[in-house]
């Protein structure tokens, strides 16, 4: 008898094969994300002048401000910035660091690559707003002269107070300046990032992507080996750093590809999707790109990398790093160059920068599945496994408005269940991030028997498991939910 996988009440997307028995006739479909034609946020003041961008978890929502938050990095330091509809962004003036002999500017911290952690659980409210950032402390008694990765704690996510101990992670403890923080996780009961690991310890030596747990947020555990490139994406592929969302029911990364060729013809920085079940073991979805980069010319042609996800009503906000600056140059007579030192220049037509961007997706619709039109039919259908869930009510995210989708429901020996077969169901033509499905004499899971099993609170029953068969019709099915 196969065993079911329980189900709870968030959004089930179908961007691996845990849910998934059979596709006939369907093919799973990644969809790339709309980006916005010009950044978000360039470079227009002095302390960020044509270089800005963003690392770590550094964009949220803030429900207490009722506005978008922005930390970014700068020339100057880390600065930050404010928005209303997360697309035009404004520079409060602070008055907390000192740039270039003044103050009037929106630097909150010194060092880059701040990722930051809203722990709305912290009974200490001075510590509500955790970050870690890559910065030096430039005292050569120190081990590797202090440079590591810093802490810091904050009440409001302006004034931040780094730890008295930084930097709590420095080179020699195997971690390099890649770090992006998820924030507390309930699955693990812990605090937990994503590294970057030094490079000597990979044959041959390249950049990967490390998880990372902690109890305080200070004290961290040695870096587990999340993912890593393979042979099938040639041998100058790096991951330059994996960005994490936990997203409904999965753990989405965003994984920096990096194309290091030594020869610097080809040089690129995007991003692919990678999924996990648990945040510790990753796979990718697809081996294509899901951001690429601009066409020559753009702003973003030499890279474009995810960092953050918000849901924002029926669309999903992707703000991304971009650039048309390479990652390395090399001189006539061969040396590496700071590239650094280029920014703002002129170079072949157009001026280097670095920028943030925005891509917006549908919600859920980093993947859909659909009929696979390559074999001439625009119809299929998908099944699970037997599923075991506890809500009553069946939604599909779906755009059918072109055909149909019907949904039916079976048991355990693969029979319709009377009441809720695919004779039964109404059509669903609708193009809708949440339409309810329904069945002639039923809109509800109600009808479905009851077995003596309870969910970890045990006080809400779970239903008897069943498999759900979608059959397309010239349709694109995202997600489904039982709530």
């Amino acid at each position: 008898m196969d065993s079911s996988v329980f189900v709870g009440t968030e959004r089930q997307l179908f961007i691996d094969d845990v849910l998934v028995d059979s596709l006939d006739g369907v093919r799973r479909v990644l969809h790339a994300p709309q980006k916005q034609r010009r950044p978000v946020m360039e470079g227009a003041e002095p302390w960020d002048y044509c270089s800005i961008g963003i690392c770590g978890n550094s964009v949220h929502f803030d429900l207490d401000h009722g506005c978008f938050r922005m930390w970014y990095d700068s020339p100057g330091g880390i600065a930050y910035a404010t928005s209303a509809d997360g697309i035009h962004w404004e520079r409060p003036r602070l008055g907390l660091l000192e740039f270039d002999g003044s103050t009037d500017n929106n630097l909150v911290c010194p060092g880059r690559n701040l990722s930051v952690s809203d722990d709305c659980r912290d009974p200490d409210p001075s510590r509500r707003y955790k970050g870690i950032y890559w910065h030096s402390l430039r005292r050569p008694e120190l081990p590797f002269g202090g440079k590591g990765h810093f802490v810091a704690f904050s009440e409001d996510g302006i004034h931040w107070h780094p730890h008295h101990g930084n930097p709590v992670l420095n080179i020699g403890d195997g971690v390099t300046d890649g770090q992006f923080v998820l924030g507390w996780d309930e699955r693990h009961n812990k605090y937990v990032a994503y590294m970057r690991p030094d490079t000597e310890f990979f044959d041959p030596p390249k950049r990967t992507s490390a998880w990372v747990c902690s109890d305080d947020f200070v004290h961290w555990d040695t870096p587990v080996l999340s993912l890593a490139p393979d042979a099938r994406e040639g041998p100058h592929a790096e991951y330059y750093r994996m960005t994490v969302a936990r997203y409904e029911s999965v753990y989405l990364g965003f994984v920096w590809v990096y194309e290091n060729d030594p020869g610097l013809v080809k040089q690129s920085r995007d991003t692919k999707l990678a999924v996990s079940r648990d945040g510790v073991t990753w796979k990718k979805a697809f081996e294509e790109r899901f951001l690429e980069m601009g066409a020559p010319g753009e702003w973003d042609s030499r890279y474009a990398c995810i960092c953050n996800c918000i849901e924002v009503g029926d669309e999903l906000f992707l703000y991304y790093s971009g650039a048309n600056i390479p990652h390395d140059l090399r001189g006539e007579d061969g040396r590496r160059l700071k590239v650094g030192e280029y920014v703002g220049q002129v170079m072949d037509g157009e001026r280097w920068a670095y920028a943030v961007g925005l891509a917006k997706l549908r919600r859920d619709g980093f993947v859909s599945l659909e009929p696979d039109d390559r074999s001439g039919s625009a119809t299929g259908c998908v099944t699970t496994r037997p599923l075991s869930f506890v809500g009553t009510i069946l939604s599909l995210n779906v755009d059918s408005a072109g055909g149909k989708v019907e949904v039916e429901m079976l048991d355990r020996q693969g029979n319709p269940v009377a009441g809720y077969t695919r004779a039964e169901c109404v059509p669903i033509a609708a193009d809708s991030t949440d339409c309810t499905v329904r069945w002639r004499e039923r809109d509800d899971l109600l009808g479905l028997a009851e077995e003596v099993s309870f969910v970890s609170d045990r006080s809400r029953v779970v239903r008897q498991p069943v498999r759900l068969r979608f059959h397309l019709t010239d349709a694109k099915l995202y997600s489904f939910r039982i709530d």
